[in-house]
């Protein structure tokens, strides 16, 4: 069976969106990925600090100085560094929960052609659950200018994050998406009002600054996640 060489978004794209509608642990956003993860695998969460205590395993030996999954001891845990700064550190857990929740191939070469595929889904994977595209086009239908700016201080993600997702942002027309994505548009919306009446309060009626990227924009930055992890 061979295995594609191209990133399947919508694999990962309807993997966020089930995780958003089906989760008990996202009551706002900024969110805790440890509770995300704890309630949705069974894998272990452990910092660099405690993993050279525990295991007496030095940081070198994870291959990333942000975070990594790894089967160890016979259970899967993702390792991070507990010295990052917390939106950072949020984009490398969901990236490597990513890694998990689509059943990806571990500890593949940078040469593989395989690995940038992975890596380009589990970063864009990373963006919608932690900054969901229905609650940012919500906000520009509110009049809501998506800037960089305004997407890192809601959402509590890195300037570099917040500018890729504003950047991958689709032009979408509602009535032309199938029952199912809307269906699941229209839960995450109203499961969200809170949050979105506090980020983004219905008080003025023109939204004409507010843009999209066209689709071809999209699809070029899609592929640049690739560059996105550990930002």
């Amino acid at each position: 069976m061979m295995t594609s060489k191209t990133p399947d978004f919508s694999k990962v794209y309807s993997l966020a969106n089930e995780i958003l509608v089906a989760t008990k642990s996202i009551e706002t956003f900024p969110f805790s990925m440890k509770a995300v993860i704890k309630e949705f695998s069974d894998a272990q969460v452990c910092s660099y600090s405690k993993a050279i205590k525990k295991y007496h395993v030095p940081i070198t030996d994870f291959g990333s100085d942000s975070a990594h999954l790894e089967e160890y001891c016979g259970a899967n845990i993702i390792f991070y560094n507990d010295k990052e700064n917390k939106a950072r550190l949020r984009f490398d857990l969901a990236h490597e929960f990513g890694h998990l929740m689509l059943g990806h191939k571990m500890n593949l070469s940078k040469d593989d052609p395989l690995y940038s595929v992975q890596e380009i889904e589990t970063n864009c994977f990373a963006a919608q659950l932690l900054m969901p595209e229905q609650l940012l086009r919500e906000c520009g239908n509110r009049g809501y200018i998506m800037s960089a700016a305004y997407i890192m201080q809601s959402f509590g993600v890195s300037n570099m994050a917040s500018e890729k997702r504003r950047k991958t942002l689709a032009k979408t027309n509602y009535e032309w998406r199938n029952r199912s994505e809307k269906m699941y548009d229209d839960i995450i919306i109203e499961r969200n009002k809170t949050f979105l009446d506090a980020i983004a309060p219905v008080n003025f009626k023109d939204n004409s600054n507010y843009f999209w990227e066209d689709e071809y924009e999209r699809q070029r930055e899609r592929n640049s996640w690739f560059s996105m992890r550990g930002r």
